[in-house]
């Protein structure tokens, strides 16, 4: 309940704050400028206070300017001194006592006091004090207390620290050289002296606030002449002509003009909030969608008003239904691109054809990028932009009687836009996939690339590895494609599900080029941890090479909860039931949550058991892979995501059929016993 609620007041204030920068934009960039009077104006009418009201401004410089001259306020702190003078004792108490101690070699004394001391000095100082005769610790202990005494008992402040520090100094420079610790003493002297008058705050903001409050409020009479006809009109001026609301307003703007903004505004946010809640309840709920949705169409504004003054055409607003369409989906994409392209109409008064314009590309592109895998598509959504712009400029060019030669410079930078808006969609991509941690085709095909350095890595590393991950990869995608999941997702899922084991290839069956197996050298319970491990380093590895968070929950949930059942029995065989945990031979980690860690896991499992087949049929396999399903269902690892058993049955059917198109017969070719 408590989550619920605080997901209501993020989403809210995510709304909430959309509008009022979309607002606050729209007002600075757009709204009419009405002044009636600006500072250095010269005002045609006198004007007189309507009414008795305090001069806010002259009273609040008189009692600033009063504030300013009370003196800071200081208090002596006798506690300082005290404090300095039981350290002073306190260390030398301490020299003392190692001196002392005749069985402490010198070694052991500086390491005791080095480990223990009142005051921090150099170990060179130390072995100095420790080796002097008592007399020259006597008479430094006491020319310290004496300065310092002295220097306090005439009050130190924190300004006059480094003058005091230059006198310490001094003093112990003319006292009698045949005394060796006195540059130790001054040191000690620098070290712990510390200021005793200390600057009061409180008191001194309670004499300001007096002073302050000793000054008196200067009071505009009615019928005082603010402004004289014909004088120039300075700043405190204007802020009386605000504060009596002679001026339109407080931002000399038409407050009918910011009502209506407002209004227009909030109902089209309203019909936005209610389409994203009744038509696609799963944006709705997810507040981190709702957040990039609305930076979106913030950065897209922002930009628009910023490329404004070229052309009007320069403005990149179908970028947003672009992007949108690409991380979210075109429903939302087009939603969104209605409330840019009623934004935009604050910015060109209304143009019809520059609305037109921008609403049929945003439409079109995101019909064109929708369900791209390459990024390509986007170069051609832009190009279409750039035909739109083009076709709604002759057009209302034609409807309206214009000469072409008037709008030919508009039909430039309408081209010119569409390109622009392609542009910056593929730049702005990278990074709302990178922000919101969310997968695009696009993102996923560069993944599944072999260029890339994890599987590249993978390849040479742990070959064996790398071949199980491809045909993974083959069944898992196979499957996704029967029962409506992520295809995409699956694969790349799987390429990368194993990476763990580049950690220790050679510890993994499918990388062990030879009979030579260092499972035979170690305990199960330790081949069983290197097995298990597998899984964290894999999570580990992809978080470093920053892999999308929904590929490394595959990589974590791939073999769930499971029993690494070799080792488990062999442990049993070699121990004995009484001293084997079971727990320490299972996978420490959560089931899978979706349909596609649910597959790869599936698929990993049946890949693993073709691998052990010798002469694999076709009853064999679908056999084996049906006991994989059924076996994984009943140890209730796909308990936890959301694959129905029609689903079973068709990834089954896919893994199966994948797996003929494998280990199809081969044509027995017979050998050639004659000589020619």
């Amino acid at each position: 309940m408590e989550k619920a609620k605080k997901s209501k007041f993020m989403r809210a204030s995510i709304l909430v704050s959309v509008f009022l920068i979309v607002y606050g934009i729209l007002m600075i960039t757009s709204a009419p400028k009405k002044y009636s009077l600006n500072i250095g104006d010269i005002a045609d009418v006198d004007i007189d206070a309507p009414a008795n009201m305090v001069d806010k401004v002259a009273t609040e410089m008189m009692r600033r300017e009063a504030a300013n001259n009370v003196q800071p306020i200081y208090k002596v702190d006798l506690t300082v001194q005290i404090e300095l003078e039981k350290t002073i004792e306190q260390f030398f108490d301490q020299l003392e006592e190692q001196r002392n101690n005749e069985e402490l070699s010198l070694e052991e004394k500086l390491r005791n006091i080095e480990n223990n001391h009142a005051i921090e000095l150099d170990k060179a100082s130390y072995e100095l004090l420790l080796t002097s005769s008592p007399q020259e610790l006597i008479q430094t202990k006491e020319n310290i207390k004496y300065l310092i005494n002295q220097i306090l008992n005439e009050r130190l402040s924190l300004e006059q620290m480094e003058s005091k520090k230059e006198e310490i100094v001094e003093f112990f420079t003319k006292l009698p050289k045949q005394n060796k610790l006195n540059d130790i003493g001054a040191q000690i002297a620098v070290t712990i002296i510390k200021p005793n008058l200390l600057y009061d705050e409180e008191e001194t903001e309670l004499r300001r606030e007096e002073a302050r409050a000793d000054i008196e409020e200067i009071l505009i009479k009615k019928g005082t002449r603010i402004v004289s006809k014909g004088q120039e009109v300075n700043e405190q001026q204007i802020q009386l002509l605000k504060a009596y609301g002679l001026l339109k307003d407080e931002n000399g703007k038409d407050m009918r003009i910011s009502f209506s903004y407002g209004a227009l505004l909030m109902a089209t946010m309203i019909v936005f909030c209610l389409y994203i809640w009744r038509l696609c309840p799963n944006v709705w709920t997810s507040n981190s969608v709702l957040l990039m949705v609305c930076i979106n169409i913030i950065i897209t504004l922002m930009i628009a008003v910023g490329t404004r003054p070229i052309s009007h055409y320069m403005m990149p607003i179908p970028a947003c239904a672009f992007i949108v369409t690409i991380l979210v989906n075109t429903r939302i994409a087009i939603v969104t691109n209605i409330v840019l392209v009623i934004a935009i109409g604050f910015l060109t008064e209304f143009n019809t054809t520059l609305m037109v314009a921008f609403l049929l590309s945003g439409v079109l592109g995101s019909i064109i990028v929708a369900k791209t895998h390459h990024r390509s598509m986007v170069i051609y959504a832009g190009l279409a932009s750039a035909l739109i712009n083009t076709i709604s400029i002759v057009s209302f060019g034609l409807i309206n009687n214009i000469e072409i030669k008037y709008y030919i410079y508009d039909v430039t930078y309408g081209i010119v836009g569409g390109i622009f808006t392609s542009v910056l969609t593929i730049g702005l991509l990278p990074f709302f996939e990178s922000a919101f941690d969310i997968i695009t085709p696009t993102k996923l095909l560069e993944l599944t690339n072999p260029n890339q350095p994890l599987l590249r890595r993978l390849m040479i590393e742990a070959p064996g590895t790398y071949y199980h991950s491809i045909l993974v990869g083959n069944l898992s995608e196979a499957a996704a494609e029967e029962v409506g999941a992520n295809a995409l997702l699956c694969r790349a899922g799987s390429y990368y599900h194993d990476i763990g084991k580049l950690k220790r290839p050679y510890f993994f069956k499918e990388n062990q080029m030879t009979q030579d197996n260092p499972h035979d050298k170690i305990s199960p319970n330790l081949s069983a941890s290197i097995i298990i491990s597998h899984v964290k380093d894999g999570v580990e590895t992809a978080k470093k090479n920053k892999l999308p968070s929904r590929v490394i929950d595959i990589i974590s949930q791939h073999h769930g909860d499971t029993l690494v059942a070799y080792f488990y029995h062999k442990a049993l065989k070699a121990q004995g039931e009484e001293t084997v945990e079971e727990d320490k031979f299972r996978y420490p980690w959560q089931k899978p949550q979706s349909k596609e860690a649910a597959i790869v896991m599936l698929a990993d499992s049946v890949e693993a058991f073709v691998r052990s087949l010798s002469e694999p049929s076709k009853e064999e396999v679908e056999k084996g892979v049906r006991k994989i399903v059924f076996d994984k269902i009943n140890d209730n690892q796909l308990s936890e995501c959301s694959l129905t058993l029609k689903d079973m049955e068709s990834i089954i059917q896919a893994f199966v059929k994948v797996l003929e198109g494998i280990f199809h017969e081969r044509i027995e070719y017979p050998e050639n016993l004659k000589e020619i």
